[in-house]
């Protein structure tokens, strides 16, 4: 872990202290002393460390002059001393965001999140918009890992899922339209659909519920009845759903063509090689869902959901959110809250101020509950300055003096010119935050703040 040398130990020195101190010091040596320790208290607010290799005149984290600086060169104790600043002392995984910079170094300082909660035997579930690096990092750091795409496992969401379950999962991913929000019949009309498809296909996918000649579900379900493939007071229930929800049929039908659109585009026809995340949460392993982009809400909305029915089923795990606009979905927040979640995002504040939740709130919100902040290079000069602020101010104390002393034979003098200033100043200014290079990292924690390579 880095360690500051010591100087977070140094004395604090404010206020009318060091003037009355000033004034009463006599030689250089002593305001020398004073100075000492005002700048020890001036790193301690600061409470920055830097690697010796990175260039801080660059960063803007130096100025002309040596006696100015209230930042330390640290010694790595190891190869890796971003990741090991970011793994922190605690052995369980804490909420983190990382923000800014390119995806691998992203991925790379998601990786301790990764190993502890499967150190700790947390089942990991990440939502990703076709990140194939952070799949490769999961599967590298995880006892057991399915990485649900296109060209890995099948998304079979539905496996082992009652079908009140099932058509509860569909109606609250249905959309609400702007002029009429949807209706509770299409919960019972889906109830219906699903028990139909369950007894004619054995299972059920997004394409056969796409594919069901709804318009003729009544039909079909007096033919099954005929041949007794349903008893007497099943059809009574599933005819019941379908007069409940009749009215739906064409918002279904929409629904169900436009969820079936999505998920092929993400995950492809159904094959063999289909998910299990029970099984996966029961062997408390690491499951990796591409949710593609901003145009597949509905596939997005899906999977928050089904993700909420296991919570509510008692299902811990912790949640890893990649490339997701938060504030575009509302049920990301809803996700991830009273829960540990790590967050990665090329601009996390855009993606926070940009959706249909805006504001202050949601950004208080997520960075109130996070213990380790990693920031890489960001191109918004908006986004560098709300991490600036963020990461707060620290009262900065100048000294500015010369002392001269004279002492002949019979005659003696003495002058001195003294000034003190305080002002507060940021921590990291948002210019730095702009100029960092790369994968060079800003990392923020309780143990103050390191600028190092992930």
């Amino acid at each position: 872990m880095a360690n500051f040398d010591g100087k977070m130990g140094a004395l604090m020195w404010l206020g009318n202290a060091i003037h009355t101190a000033l004034q009463n010091a006599r030689t250089k040596k002593e305001i020398n002393q004073i100075y000492k320790n005002v700048s020890e208290a001036n790193f301690q607010n600061r409470a920055v460390a830097v690697l010796s290799s990175v260039n801080k005149k660059e960063l803007l984290l130096i100025s002309g002059d040596p006696s100015d600086n209230d930042i330390i060169d640290m010694a790595p104790k190891s190869k890796t001393p971003a990741i090991d600043y970011i793994w922190g002392i605690n052995q369980s995984p804490q909420s983190a965001v990382v923000s800014g910079g390119p995806s691998d170094a992203r991925v790379r300082a998601l990786m301790p999140f990764v190993r502890k909660s499967q150190n700790k035997n947390i089942p990991l579930i990440a939502l990703h918009n076709g990140n194939r690096n952070l799949e490769a990092m999961i599967t590298q750091n995880s006892l057991d890992c399915e990485c649900i795409s296109r060209n890995k496992f099948y998304y079979d969401i539905f496996r082992g899922m009652a079908v009140d379950d099932m058509a509860f999962l569909l109606y609250e991913t249905m959309p609400d339209d702007n002029n009429k929000p949807k209706s509770p019949k299409a919960e019972a009309l889906l109830r219906a659909l699903l028990e139909v498809v369950l007894r004619k296909n054995s299972t059920v996918t997004f394409q056969n519920l796409a594919a069901f000649p709804l318009a003729n579900l009544k039909d079909i379900l007096d033919g099954m009845a005929k041949k007794a493939y349903v008893t007497v007071s099943e059809y009574k229930a599933i005819d019941r759903d379908y007069m409940a929800g009749s009215s739906e049929l064409d918002e279904v039908r929409v629904f169900l063509n436009k969820l079936n659109r999505q998920a092929a585009a993400i995950y492809g026809n159904p094959t063999e090689n289909t998910c299990n995340i029970k099984k996966m949460l029961n062997r408390k392993g690491a499951i990796a869902i591409d949710v593609g982009g901003v145009q597949n809400d509905l596939i997005f909305s899906l999977v928050t959901n089904h993700l909420m029915l296991l919570q509510s089923q008692g299902r811990d795990f912790s949640i890893l959110l990649d490339d997701v606009p938060i504030s575009r979905y509302p049920k990301a927040t809803d996700l991830i809250r009273g829960r540990t979640y790590a967050i990665s995002h090329n601009d996390f504040v855009a993606s926070l101020f940009g959706g249909k939740k805006q504001g202050n709130d949601l950004f208080s919100e997520i960075t109130g509950n996070v213990s380790t902040l990693v920031l890489l290079g960001h191109a918004s000069g908006t986004s560098c300055q709300k991490w600036s602020e963020h990461l707060g101010k620290y009262h900065k104390i100048r000294i500015r003096y010369n002392i001269s002393q004279s002492k002949a034979f019979l005659n003696s003098s003495d002058s001195r010119g003294i000034s003190v200033d305080e002002t507060d100043e940021p921590r990291v200014r948002a210019e730095t935050l702009s100029r960092l290079p790369g994968t060079l990292a800003c990392i923020h924690n309780s143990e103050g703040t390191l600028f190092a390579e992930v």
